[in-house]
This record gives C-alpha cells, sequence and structure tokens, in this order.
C-alpha cells in the first residue's frame, strides 16, 4: 500500500461484483480488510473464505449507506475496535433507471447518498489518521460514464460519477503532501450484478463482448495505477478511446450520439 503498509482497507459495496473482487486482491496482498455491504450473508461467506485462503484479518459490518448516520457509525465502530485504516475503496453504488419525475424520491435521495455524499464523508473521515500515519491509499470507483454526456434515464448516473471523479482530482491535490494516494477508477462495462440489481439501468443495452471487462482485470489496473499514484486509472484500451474521443469531440456532437444510442 503507498505510505504505510500497516492499517486495514475499508471497502463499501463488497460483497459483490467488484467490490468482491477488490476484497480478494487486497486480502492476495496481505492487507487486513473491513468489508462493507448491505447484506450480512455474503459478507460472512466472503469474510470466511479470505481468512481461510489468506490468513488475513477480516472485519465485516452490515450497513446500508443510504442512511446518512452509516460513517459516523462506522468511524466510531472502528475506533471502538482499534481497527485503523490505511486504504479506503469508496465502491458502493447502483444505478436507477427511470427519469427524474417518475421514480420516488426516496430512490433519488438514496442514490446519491450512497454514491456521492458516503465517498465524501468517509473519506473526510478517515483521510486525516492516513496523513497521521504517513500515507495510504483512496480508490473511488467512478465509471467510464463521467466522460460521457448524460442522456435521458440516466439522469443521476452520469452527473454523480462526474461528480465523483472531479472529487477524486480535488482529494488527490489535497492529499498530496500527506503521502496519500488518490485515483478514480473509472470502468466501462464490467460483468457483475450492477445492472441485474438496478432492474435494468443505464447500462442495460447489449454491446459487443469486447467491450466488457472482468472484475479481476478491473480492479487489478485499478491497485496498480493507485500503487503509482496516477490520477485515473480507465482499464482497457476501448474504454480509454471512448473517453478520449468524448474529450475531443464537441460537446453538441457527443451529446448527440450518446442522445442516438439510448
Amino acid at each position: 500500500m503507498p505510505g504505510h503498509s500497516d492499517g486495514a482497507v475499508l471497502i463499501t459495496g463488497a460483497s459483490a461484483g467488484i467490490g468482491r473482487a477488490f476484497s480478494h486482491a487486497f486480502a492476495q496482498r496481505g492487507h487486513d480488510l473491513v468489508l462493507v455491504a448491505r447484506r450480512e450473508g455474503p459478507l460472512l461467506e466472503l469474510a470466511e473464505a479470505l481468512v481461510s485462503a489468506h490468513g488475513v484479518s477480516v472485519t465485516t459490518i452490515p450497513a446500508d449507506l443510504s442512511d446518512p448516520a452509516t460513517p459516523d457509525r462506522l468511524w466510531q465502530e472502528l475506533a471502538e475496535r482499534q481497527i485503523e485504516i490505511g486504504g479506503l475503496v469508496n465502491n458502493a453504488g447502483f444505478g436507477v433507471p427511470g427519469t427524474l419525475s417518475e421514480v420516488d424520491w426516496a430512490r433519488h435521495r438514496a442514490c446519491l447518498e450512497v454514491m456521492a455524499v458516503a465517498p465524501v464523508h468517509l473519506t473526510r473521515l478517515f483521510a486525516p489518521t492516513m496523513v497521521q500515519r504517513g500515507g495510504g491509499m483512496i480508490i473511488n470507483v467512478a465509471s467510464l460514464s463521467a466522460f460521457l454526456p448524460p442522456h435521458a434515464g440516466g439522469t443521476l448516473y452520469y452527473p454523480v460519477k462526474s461528480f465523483l471523479l472531479q472529487f477524486s482530482l480535488a482529494m488527490r491535490e489535497e492529499l498530496r503532501s500527506g503521502g496519500v494516494h488518490v485515483t478514480a477508477l473509472c470502468p466501462g462495462f464490467t460483468r457483475t450484478d450492477f445492472q441485474k440489481a438496478a432492474g435494468g439501468t443505464v447500462e442495460s443495452v447489449t454491446f459487443p463482448q469486447w467491450m466488457w471487462s472482468e472484475p479481476n482485470d478491473v480492479v487489478g489496473a485499478a491497485i496498480a495505477a493507485v500503487d503509482r499514484n496516477r490520477a485515473v486509472c480507465i482499464p482497457g484500451l476501448a474504454n480509454k478511446v471512448i473517453a478520449a474521443g468524448f474529450k475531443l469531440m464537441p460537446g453538441p456532437l457527443g451529446r448527440w450520439l450518446v442522445r442516438s444510442g439510448s
């Protein structure tokens, strides 16, 4: 881990998909873990497998990040257990298909809490102690969507991921002198349960197989990037080309392309 090698890695949304892959990858590297997700059963099953395979210490905390009180509760619980955090992976997230007006506000608010407010709050809580200990790392799981124009049906997802990317860049500058590496992970289409869980979300259209990545490949790229203190990680050549293309093309053309393909 960048900076100090001590301290556990806290991973949100750890029970499935990219979060689960992060859990295996950091355990394989010998890091103790704090795994957070809503469902206790999958967390306990994952923890047992990681302890058995790698002999690391794994703390599981079932928690719902859509509750604004959850980050403070996590901080307090870990402080009481005297578990120090040397790495933070803000991975939890979900999509909300449908327009702003047709979806219940509670669902929209939960999306904002989980993917915007909670990562900021957790970073504010744990980053200062990383600096005090001489270093650490933070990975914020954004999306290739952060580089693309939003479209109807992706009303919050695209803007929230753009916010998370910009927040990562800001925190990178703020924590630079403290030895904390901050990387925004911006994967494209990844084979997880994300689309199923969202009920056919903003990324539910059919795309060619070559555009899809495996969670382990995405996570491997992210860890290599944060080790090297890279600001942004876009796994996969095709995704890099897409991000660069939309960055260079005129805004109206990009919005028309996205609108036409949605």
